[in-house]
């Protein structure tokens, strides 16, 4: 992850009321790992505040919850299903505003001289074509540009 875990970041989750119903255990929730959530003046959307790790460790919470909620009410109502969804809702909200992680591809790649393209995909979620020119950057074959 990049080196801006200390520096706080703000969320917004639009329409918050209306998607969710649970809204004191998400507030309890992120009270315990030092954020806050705070209704944006008079509308339906509510902004989530904190840093970076905070925010990583709240994502993972609420996907586990959702998790267990699902392998339990396997044969219940559509009821719990619909809470596990909406909290799965918040923590994708979370993962997508974050930064996405940076890799040195060619660094890899000397690294791991026997590393296929497919692999090298898989593991840092790069491009095809990013793939392609970090292996032939680390093999000095430069007449691509």
């Amino acid at each position: 992850m990049p080196n801006d875990a200390s520096k706080k970041r703000a969320i917004q989750l639009n329409n918050f009321l209306h998607r969710i119903d649970c809204k004191t255990a998400i507030i309890e929730l992120v009270t315990q790992q030092g954020c806050t959530l705070k209704r944006i003046r008079r509308s339906k959307n509510w902004l989530l505040t904190g840093k970076q790790n905070q925010l990583v460790e709240i994502s993972k919470q609420l996907q586990q919850e959702a998790i267990t909620l699902n392998k339990v009410t396997l044969d219940k109502t559509n009821f719990d299903k619909s809470t596990a969804n909406k909290k799965r809702w918040i923590a994708e909200a979370i993962n997508k505003s974050l930064p996405k992680p940076s890799f040195d591809l060619t660094a890899i790649v000397q690294s791991t001289p026997d590393i296929t393209i497919n692999r090298l995909i898989a593991e840092t979620g790069c491009t095809l074509i990013e793939a392609r020119a970090a292996m032939d950057k680390a093999e000095d074959l430069n007449w691509i540009d």
